[in-house]
């Protein structure tokens, strides 16, 4: 009795292990690209016929390695930005290590070119540059009827002068801002850029000589809705016209509704009514004195256009009867 037992437990422990009791296997390699170069930080990835996977990355000499597997088949994956190898498929056996050496290739990718920019919008609050913003309340409630001198006492750092006798200058007078030249300021009308005059000022005080700006007074004030002003540099952004700033001009887009307004003014000083020195009443004394009645009517009125169109008119017409040179337009 006591033989036979021992027999049965000898053949016990000769008796092979169930397949759950195997000793597993390793996968071990090395990643290089295709000079033979080791590639670090190459991300490989070991998914088994389940779908269940392991990740490990290689070290600074390109090895990684899986140790712990069942055996079974194995599909590596091989991920590296600027890279690219196809996945592997490794048999594992039981205390087995499979070695694998990688080559990945240099992937080729396409080469993008940015020709646009798109800027989200942002409150002036947010602008990290000085924007102002005029209404058109506050063109309406000044006595001046000319564009640029509305501008000139709203706007700071913009400045125009009065050009009596400056050839075309006294016509269309050169503003600028920051007391850079006319042309150094960026003048955008609804967003779009606005054309310069066919006028380079000569005799434009220093500041504007050889210069080319816009007229600005061709532009009527009741026809604005609002102007925004950067008071700096945007070269950057805009181009070489916008070193002094940008001025944009945005327009009334009512489809209904209108306004109407006439403005009317003289001024004297004390040469006025004194024939002895200033020839005959009413005349300037060599553009020092003498009396400038002026005027200007203008409308605005806005008119529906198919569904969603508008159609905006505005018209402004003055005069003066001193017509200095000063006053032409």
């Amino acid at each position: 009795m006591k033989r036979s037992i021992g027999l049965a437990l000898a053949a016990a422990m000769l008796a092979p292990g169930p397949a759950g009791a195997q000793e597993p296997g390793t996968i071990s390699g090395t990643v290089r690209d295709a000079t033979g170069f080791i590639l670090p930080g190459v991300t490989v990835e070991a998914q088994d016929a389940a779908g269940v996977g392991q990740v490990t990355f290689t070290d600074g000499t390109g090895q990684f390695t899986f140790p712990g597997l069942a055996p079974g088949s194995y599909e590596l994956t091989f991920t590296l930005p600027g890279f690219n190898a196809p996945a592997q498929v490794v048999e594992v056996s039981a205390g087995a290590t499979a070695m694998l050496d990688v080559e990945m290739d240099i992937l080729l990718q396409e080469t993008v070119a940015v020709v646009g920019t798109r800027a989200e919008p942002r409150s002036i609050a947010a602008s990290p540059v000085p924007i102002d913003v005029i209404r058109a309340e506050d063109f309406a409630s000044q006595g001046d009827m000319d564009l640029t001198n509305q501008l000139r006492t709203v706007v700071p750092s913009f400045n125009v002068n009065t050009q009596p006798i400056s050839d075309a200058a006294t016509i269309v007078r050169p503003a600028n801002l920051r007391n850079m030249a006319p042309d150094h300021t960026l003048i955008l009308v609804n967003g779009k850029r606005r054309h310069r005059a066919a006028v380079i000022a000569w005799l434009g005080n220093g500041v504007a000589d050889g210069a080319q700006g816009p007229d600005l007074s061709s532009i009527p004030s009741i026809a604005l809705r609002q102007v925004e002003v950067l008071r700096d540099g945007a070269a950057a952004q805009y181009g070489s016209d916008a070193i002094a700033g940008v001025i944009n001009f945005e327009l009334k887009n009512a489809r209904s509704g209108g306004s109407m307004e006439f403005r009317s003014g003289q001024y004297f000083d004390q040469n006025d009514g004194n024939p002895a020195t200033c020839g005959p009443i009413g005349r300037s004394c060599n553009g020092i004195g003498g009396r400038a009645p002026s005027y200007t009517f203008a409308g605005n009125a806005g008119l529906p256009l198919g569904p969603e169109g508008f159609l905006n008119l505005s018209l402004e017409y003055g005069g003066a009867r001193c017509r200095t040179a000063a006053r032409w337009r």
